[in-house]
């Protein structure tokens, strides 16, 4: 059965089956935990209005997971270029200054939010970016280039 639904600017796909499944995820500090993913018509997690990927998934993406461990002010300016708040060397500057680093990656989180129309609030993005940084940083990098963007630009339309 499927079901046809209008996710406005959220970039995905408007067409959803309604199928859930249950996975067990291993999170950053070896925890397990189960989460309920929904699947789109081509069998990737999509819940409109979700993250397409798990706060502690950080391991999907080794490679951010990585860059952000040992550099995390090139995933901030990273995230920041791709939510177009501003260049990369914006948000590496701003992720180099006490205080305002914190500030900054809870706005763009909050930003990313919007772009995308994930369902969530300001206290929720202070606390995810004040107890998992790491973790709200890759996260966030995820995001970007599962709904195809990188260097700022969306993807080319198919034709």
């Amino acid at each position: 059965v499927v079901s046809t639904q209008s996710t406005g600017s959220s970039g995905i796909n408007a067409e959803y089956g309604k199928q859930w499944y249950q996975r067990r995820v291993r999170g950053c500090w070896s925890l397990f935990f189960t989460e309920l993913v929904y699947l789109t018509m081509e069998g990737g997690p999509a819940a409109p209005g979700a993250w397409l990927s798990s706060l502690f998934s950080c391991f999907d993406d080794i490679s951010s997971c990585l860059i952000t461990l040992i550099v995390p002010c090139v995933t901030i300016g990273q995230n920041t270029e791709n939510s177009g708040q501003g260049s990369f060397c914006l948000g590496f500057i701003l992720a180099l200054i006490p205080t305002v680093n914190f500030i900054w990656m809870v706005f763009l989180r909050n930003k990313t939010r919007e772009q995308f129309a994930i369902e969530g609030s300001l206290a929720g993005d202070i606390l995810s970016v004040f107890c998992c940084t790491l973790c709200t940083l890759t996260q966030e990098s995820r995001e970007f280039k599962m709904r195809g963007i990188e260097g700022g630009q969306p993807p080319m339309p198919r034709v």
